[in-house]
């Protein structure tokens, strides 16, 4: 029975925090209203509160998974290429484009921009998210490519992870060309004092 219930509640949380989603990516997190929230559920005020004891419990929440969504997806893609840095990096760049082209909070979290005042409760966190970023790939980085300088190796993650940002504010290409352009500033920065290979770029498709 307790894990039974544990999973209701569970699904219930999932529930409540899409709907949640669904306003604040239409209109902003100042117009959330939890009253709403628990009527696009069907549930009582009461029972939203439970879970989550204020609004800003949760706007939490909703930094929350979606950030672990986003990480989740970069890990997949590094970890499909794990034998060729140029195509992990490209995966998992490409990946992060492409999901904020289509995600509001996600794109608020990594650049600190909102648009028309969108999500300007989340933007605040855009920090705490770049840095839990910049420190799982690091950390990736050093276990899967131990052959590179480590210095080499953290000035390429930074500029993976800041040239990944600026794309999502002011992309000038799709999210394919520009994964596989900040791909290959990544290898050259990773590789400039030597000591690793990687495959040369593939070929461009005519």
């Amino acid at each position: 029975m307790p894990r039974f219930r544990e999973t209701v509640r569970t699904l219930l949380r999932e529930r409540l925090l899409d709907a949640a989603y669904e306003t604040v990516a239409d209109r902003g997190f100042d117009k959330l209203r939890m009253a709403h929230v628990a009527g696009a559920v069907g549930v009582s005020r009461q029972t939203l509160y439970s879970e989550f004891p204020s609004k800003e419990a949760v706007g939490e929440a909703l930094f929350q998974r979606e950030l672990e969504r986003c990480l989740v997806g970069i890990q997949e893609g590094l970890d499909a290429h794990r034998d060729d840095l140029r195509a992990a990096v490209e995966a998992a760049v490409g990946f992060t484009l492409t999901l904020a082209s289509r995600n509001p909070l996600i794109r608020a979290m990594l650049t600190s921009t909102g648009e028309d005042g969108l999500l300007s409760y989340l933007t605040t966190r855009s920090a705490a998210a770049f840095d839990t970023a910049t420190a799982m790939a690091d950390a990736y980085a050093a276990e899967a490519w131990p052959t590179i300088d480590p210095v080499a190796r953290e000035l390429a993650v930074d500029a993976a992870v800041r040239l990944t940002a600026s794309h999502i504010v002011q992309a000038g290409a799709s999210p394919e060309e520009s994964a596989r352009r900040i791909a290959d500033t990544v290898v050259r920065v990773a590789l400039s004092t030597g000591g690793a290979t990687v495959p040369p770029p593939r070929a461009t498709p005519a």
